[in-house]
């Protein structure tokens, strides 16, 4: 057995002590470097070793487990505790529990967009919208353990001891963390990439709506205020004529018609909710600010702004026109001032998303400083202009 450090020589991992365990004699075996060894080793390999092998690898099992707790015990006191737990955590870093959920749903979520792809599937936006929720009810864990392992490969670089026979397991831990940073980024970066050209397929969907139901929507709204003005004129007319009656028929008749055409109006709206306009955001905002789906996506993103800039158009235009709608129609029993106070809000909802999703982003800087700010603020900007043009409030 060697407790000296070797350091031109590789580490040993279980595999290769598995396979070292079955070739070599007892004498070769327990001469192996202690220091070289996993710090932890599975007892399935004491029992999977040949009989006259057993006394000699228990017996370097033994050294190797001294060696590596009065290893620890070092470290504690060069590197502290908070360093110690961050060593701890690179063990398992990229393999929680959330990580191989969120891995496994984004590799079912891609088999389905796959089968769609290929027309083996329906293109269901529900049972999409559904899978999404569901991972994106995950980012939450999956992002605070990569900004977990952001923290801890940043501590382990600040305290790396002096020492040159400690640095190794420092050195070991930084490295795991690094796979685990980039698996959990590939990860984001694929579900990400995903998620927008879905999105972009349901605002493609909602936008071939809305051009579609254009035309009717606007004959309703030219005979609503020719009736309008029929109904102005029958209103003066009531006050001279003196065939009250037929005059108070028309009026009702022509009431009844406003009404008719106003119901018909609204379901020729094609639905675009704050929810909707909420969930296209993130999926924008979050796709610019990873930098892989970034340079993967740039001409789907474009594409896809293009869709969310025309949607959210016709939002603030569809609410200014129930608002000016409810406002000169007596017969719909809703208040007016709520209505148009909800067009001057939107604005504000667009700006208060930005602002929220601010202080998110500034929270992963904080740890991963590949997230450019630049673009969020950007973005910002694209949308409040996209969004002030197309409002024209009460004209």
């Amino acid at each position: 057995m060697s407790t000296a450090p070797e350091q031109n020589s590789p580490q040993i991992t279980i595999e290769m002590l598995r396979k070292l365990v079955q070739d070599l004699p007892p004498i070769e075996l327990a001469r192996l470097p202690v220091d070289k060894l996993p710090d932890h080793i599975p007892e399935d390999i004491v029992e999977e070793a040949p009989y006259y092998s057993r006394n000699a690898l228990e017996g370097l099992i033994m050294e190797a487990n001294a060696y590596h707790l009065s290893l620890r015990v070092r470290l504690q006191e060069s590197i502290g505790d908070a360093a110690i737990t961050a060593l701890d955590k690179a063990r398992y870093a990229g393999a929680t529990a959330n990580i191989r959920v969120f891995r496994n749903k984004l590799l079912e979520l891609i088999s389905l967009r796959q089968d769609i792809a290929r027309g083996e599937r329906r293109a269901d936006f529900t049972l999409l919208g559904n899978n999404i929720k569901r991972m994106n009810d995950l980012l939450i864990d999956v992002r605070a353990e990569l900004i977990d392992s952001h923290r801890a490969r940043e501590l382990l670089r600040e305290r790396m001891p002096r020492d040159e026979q400690l640095q190794p397991a420092v050195r070991k831990a930084i490295a795991r963390l690094d796979q685990a940073i980039n698996g959990i980024n590939q990860l984001l970066g694929q579900f990400f990439t995903l998620r927008l050209q879905l999105a972009r397929l349901e605002m493609s969907r909602k936008r071939s709506l809305v051009e579609s139901l254009q035309e009717k929507r606007e004959t309703i709204r030219l005979e609503l205020q020719q009736l309008s003005k029929e109904l102005q004129s029958t209103g003066g007319l009531l006050q001279r004529t003196l065939q009250r009656r037929k005059t108070q028929e028309q009026q009702s008749e022509l009431q009844g018609r406003i009404i008719q055409l106003a119901a018909e109006l609204k379901s020729a709206d094609v639905p675009i909710s704050e929810t909707d306009l909420t969930n296209w955001l993130d999926t924008i905002v979050d796709a610019s600010l990873h930098p892989q789906a970034r340079e993967f996506v740039r001409e789907l993103l474009s594409q896809a702004r293009t869709s969310l800039y025309y949607l959210l158009n016709q939002y603030c235009m569809m609410q200014e026109h129930s608002a000016r709608q409810i406002a000169s129609n007596p017969f719909l029993q809703v208040d007016p001032q709520s209505a148009i106070r909800y067009v001057l809000k939107s604005e504000e909802f667009i700006l208060m998303y930005f602002a929220r999703k601010r202080e998110q982003a500034t929270a992963w800087l904080s740890n991963a400083a590949l997230i450019r700010m630049e673009d969020l603020d950007e973005l910002e900007k694209d949308l409040v202009q996209a969004l002030r043009k197309s409002a024209r409030l009460l004209g």
